[in-house]
């Protein structure tokens, strides 16, 4: 089972790092509007004049943020689609990456749900809608990818990467808002095989059971 992370995992201990750092954990807390820059320098451990040399204000260090979110995010994804293996195979390692990139940064994804679902909180426009696109063009073309091969019965592609979809959406939610029952990789691995039950052609369903 993969740990729950507590804050971001991928920024080194310089000015810049901390500062990024500080601001996710902050705008993850209290939220982007609520969050100063004083707050955010002080917890880095730096000063004001380090933060506007780097980001130039605290919108820049949050779209600093979501920029670096979705290079990690397609990388990772892009990643996770060379690898071989049966067409099942690779769509539960990429459902595998994305669960996973998503519990090391479980702040970053609280700070994404607050802006886009909560009140308007005066952020910069960032385009979230693109993360999920990319997400499911991936999806849905490793299902076309199967039905194709024969090893996903046919249908609309689009409705099988929905259904497919689905149990990584119950364990992203419950991995934000109910991290102590540990919904994580395995879970996430017996939800997908529930749904191949249902859209894989005979012989490939033996192949992940």
């Amino acid at each position: 089972m993969a740990a729950r992370a507590e804050g971001p995992v991928h920024h080194e201990n310089s000015a810049r790092g901390r500062l990024m750092n500080a601001a996710i954990g902050l705008f993850a807390r209290k939220g982007y509007a609520a969050t100063t820059v004083r707050e955010i320098v002080d917890v880095a451990r730096v000063t004001k004049p380090v933060l506007y040399y780097h980001f130039g204000s605290k919108e820049g260090i949050y779209l600093a943020m979501m920029r670096e979110a979705l290079v990690e995010f397609v990388a990772t994804m892009e990643g996770a689609l060379k690898e071989g293996g049966t067409v099942a195979e690779r769509t539960m390692r990429f459902l595998d990456a994305a669960v996973t990139l998503m519990l090391e940064h479980l702040d970053v994804m609280r700070v994404v749900e607050g802006i886009y679902y909560g009140p308007p909180q005066g952020a910069p426009y960032f385009d979230f809608e693109e993360i999920h696109r990319r997400f499911m063009d991936m999806l849905t073309g490793l299902v076309k990818e199967g039905m194709a091969a024969g090893e996903f019965r046919n249908g609309d592609p689009e409705d099988v990467a929905w259904a497919i979809v689905g149990p990584f959406e119950v364990v992203r939610g419950m991995s934000l808002c109910h991290p102590e029952l540990e919904f994580g990789r395995e879970r996430l691995a017996r939800l997908v095989r529930v749904i191949f039950e249902g859209i894989l052609a005979g012989s490939a369903k033996e192949q992940v059971q």
